[in-house]
Formats: C-alpha cells, sequence, structure tokens
C-alpha cells in the first residue's frame, strides 16, 4: 500500500502504517524551529505514538492535522522498533513531552520568548517557574490554562489566542491533549502570532512536577505506559487495555507501506 507524501514540503517524511513521520535527529529539530523564527513563518509538531496512531484511523480532522503538521516526530519506542524491523532507519525517538527542555536550552541560546498554554489551573505557572529555574535567563512572556471546553465558545476562544497573540511569543508550547491540542492548533495556526508551536502532551505537568517521568531505562524498553498506568490506572486503563487492541488491527492492515 502506498502513502503519497510531498517531498518539496515534508522532505524527511517517510509513510509508515496508516500515516507517516520525520526521520529526523534533534538537532535538524533545531534547525527547523530556527528557521521559522528566523523567518517568522508559523510552523507546528505533533507527535506520533500508538494512540495517536489508532486515533487517525477513524478521526478525519484529526489525520488532517497530524499530515499537515511541519514536523511529525516519532513518540513511541514500539513504534519506533515496529519501523526499524520494517528497514526503516529511523534516526531518533524523539518525545514531545521530552522537548520542553531541549527548546527551552535553544530558547535561552537564541533569545526567543516561550508562551506554555494548557494544564489544569496553576500548572502552566508553575511549569514556567520550574524552568525558569532550571534555564535561568529564559523567557517566558505568559502562561495561561484555559477553561475546559473554550475551543467551542467562540468569545473564550477568541479571548485565548488574543492572550497569546499579544504576547508574539516565538515558542508556543500547548498541552490540551490528543487529538484536542492538534486540532486546535492546526485550526489557529496564523492566530497565535507565533513562529513555532509544540503539542507537548503531558509535557506541562511533566516541567510542573504534577506528574512524575518514567525512569529512562523503562522508556528505552518500552515500558513507560505500565509506569503511567500506575500513576493514573483508572484514566489509562481504556489506552492500555482495550484500544491498544486497535494497534494490531492496523499494523495487520497496512503491514509495510510504499513511498511514492
Amino acid at each position: 500500500m502506498s502513502l503519497d507524501i510531498d517531498k518539496n514540503r515534508y522532505p524527511y517524511r517517510v509513510a509508515f502504517l496508516n500515516t507517516a513521520f520525520d526521520n529526523v535527529s534533534l538537532s535538524q529539530v533545531r534547525e527547523i524551529v530556527a528557521d521559522h523564527v528566523q523567518t517568522c513563518v508559523p510552523g507546528y509538531m505533533v507527535s506520533l505514538n500508538s494512540d495517536i496512531d489508532i486515533a487517525l484511523e477513524h478521526d478525519r480532522e484529526f489525520k488532517a492535522a497530524h499530515n499537515q503538521a511541519t514536523l511529525v516526530l516519532m513518540d513511541s519506542q514500539p513504534l519506533f522498533n515496529l519501523a526499524r524491523r520494517q528497514g526503516i532507519p529511523v534516526k531518533e525517538k524523539i518525545s514531545g513531552s521530552d522537548l520542553m527542555g531541549p527548546v527551552c536550552q535553544w530558547a535561552l541560546e537564541q533569545c526567543w520568548s516561550i508562551y506554555i498554554l494548557g494544564g489544569m489551573p496553576g500548572v502552566p505557572k508553575k511549569a514556567a517557574e520550574n524552568l525558569q529555574k532550571k534555564y535561568p535567563g529564559l523567557k517566558v512572556v505568559g502562561t495561561l490554562s484555559p477553561d475546559y471546553g473554550f475551543e467551542r465558545d467562540p468569545v473564550k476562544l477568541s479571548a485565548v489566542l488574543k492572550a497569546v497573540a499579544v504576547t508574539t511569543p516565538d515558542i508556543l508550547f500547548v498541552s490540551l491533549g490528543a487529538p484536542k491540542s492538534e486540532k486546535f492548533v492546526h485550526e489557529n495556526l496564523y492566530s497565535f502570532g507565533s513562529s513555532f508551536i509544540f503539542n507537548v502532551g503531558a509535557g506541562v505537568d511533566f516541567a510542573a512536577g504534577k506528574i512524575k517521568r518514567a525512569p529512562r531505562w523503562m522508556s528505552d524498553h518500552s515500558l513507560e505506559w505500565l509506569y503511567r498506568f500506575f500513576q493514573e490506572p483508572r484514566r489509562l486503563f481504556k489506552r492500555y487495555f482495550i484500544d491498544s487492541w486497535k494497534l494490531l488491527k492496523i499494523i495487520k492492515k497496512y503491514g509495510k507501506r510504499e513511498i511514492r
């Protein structure tokens, strides 16, 4: 089965299962982001993991937001391993939730400004405080925890967009949960006044210390899901023990994809 990819627009993108991802290193991500900040051309990043791949199979709006992202990063050790077994020489597994640290370091070095959007009340502010302690001199121009369902209320949506845009951040971290984050960013890309937007999943919660990150060895051995499950069993039971079986159907359905 083949997948059409515009190589002029997405030079690093490779087909995989029912979607595609950008086979890039972290240093290449930095170069791409820097180019967007320098030219003030809005761009955004999304992640590819098992849960997202399952959702892409039946959600057209989500798939459009994913396919049109500037960067689609491999954020799953199982999918990383599967891609390599299929002959794709994946350079790196780059988790969206792990990107906040490196991006803040880049921002510090390049004098980029940052805005944090998402998370429960008080969480983005705490994340900003922790990041500024870790990266002294980091310029955080704003934080906001929007009301639940704000994206469905035109007045609240407009207020959120204006709150971000008035600060004209170079970098915007968005943490609203998939697929809400990706759809929100895709639909409002040119309204943020930001050059590059990162959908960071639980990254804001991690930065705030609200949720503990799995040890690196668990992530490297495809066991991060187990660590997360023990932290939030009620919320994650369906995802890991019911929905995850859908991925096997996707693998069987699509197998190895060909690029053309």
